[in-house]
């Protein structure tokens, strides 16, 4: 029983995931307490892997149909859109303003919770877009599919590490409304790294160690910069670190010799 019970409550927390990092339907009623997003974020590899496994789909398809891996890139991105909402790419486009915009921390997180789009978020998405798909332009069609799968998978294993090194730094209201009332386990850390790096298999041993280096970078200096400017981060902050690391997986897999495992 108590085996069926633990089950059923994983696969309540990751219909919550999709209910909350997804604009995937769900038929199914989920229980009010699988509804908390700091315990739902275990699954977060697991849409990655979901919205990188059907945008993989729509590019071999596209690609099919039209011989261009450039408009199968572009279509294929308009799928991945539709399936988040623009989920990510909206926290990344809110930290440029806030960041941007804001020079201390209230004026930070003001302009963050502010829905209107700035220059600094047009800007910093048109470019962060630009970059992603010029770099995944440059890998070869056969390996594509496979970077979109490891990079919406691994970036997202990345943003939700965030939840267990740092604080959420709004008020105690928002932070019970938003899901993130408490850290995430090392239990539920160690699933998310496996699973994320589980997308990592089809590379060879030098390129997995050449993202994993970049990505140890990163992680070190976002934790820097988010706790000088706000002392941890903000919903908006880990959507901005999924794309960041999702945009600096392609470029490691564009500029080092590819090969498969």
């Amino acid at each position: 029983m108590k085996i069926s019970h633990f089950w059923q409550e994983q696969w309540y927390l990751l219909l919550a995931a999709i209910i909350f990092f997804t604009r995937i339907p769900v038929k199914t009623q989920v229980p009010d307490q699988a509804l908390q997003l700091n315990r739902a974020a275990r699954f977060l590899p697991v849409i990655g892997l979901i919205v990188g496994g059907l945008s993989a789909v729509a590019f071999v398809g596209f690609y099919a149909l039209w011989q261009s891996s450039w408009l199968a890139l572009l279509l294929s991105t308009v799928v991945g859109v539709l399936l988040t909402g623009a989920f990510h790419e909206d926290g990344f486009a809110d930290s440029c303003d806030g960041f941007g915009g804001g020079w201390q921390k209230d004026q930070v997180l003001s302009i963050m919770k502010d829905s209107r789009l700035g220059t600094y978020g047009a800007v910093g998405l048109g470019l962060m877009m630009a970059i992603k798909l010029s770099a995944l332009f440059l890998l070869s069609v056969e390996i594509i599919p496979w970077a979109l799968l490891l990079g919406h998978s691994l970036s997202r294993s990345f943003s939700a590490s965030f939840m267990y090194t740092l604080n959420y730094v709004r008020d105690e209201v928002d932070r019970k409304f938003s899901g993130h009332s408490e850290r995430i386990t090392k239990g539920e850390l160690a699933f998310i790294a496996a699973t994320g790096l589980s997308g990592m298999l089809f590379l060879s041993l030098g390129t997995g160690i050449a993202i994993l280096l970049v990505l140890f970078a990163l992680h070190r200096l976002l934790t820097w910069y988010w706790l000088k400017r706000i002392g941890g981060y903000t919903g908006d902050c880990l959507g901005g670190a999924q794309q960041l690391a999702e945009v600096f997986i392609y470029l490691v897999l564009c500029a080092v010799p590819l090969s498969l495992s």
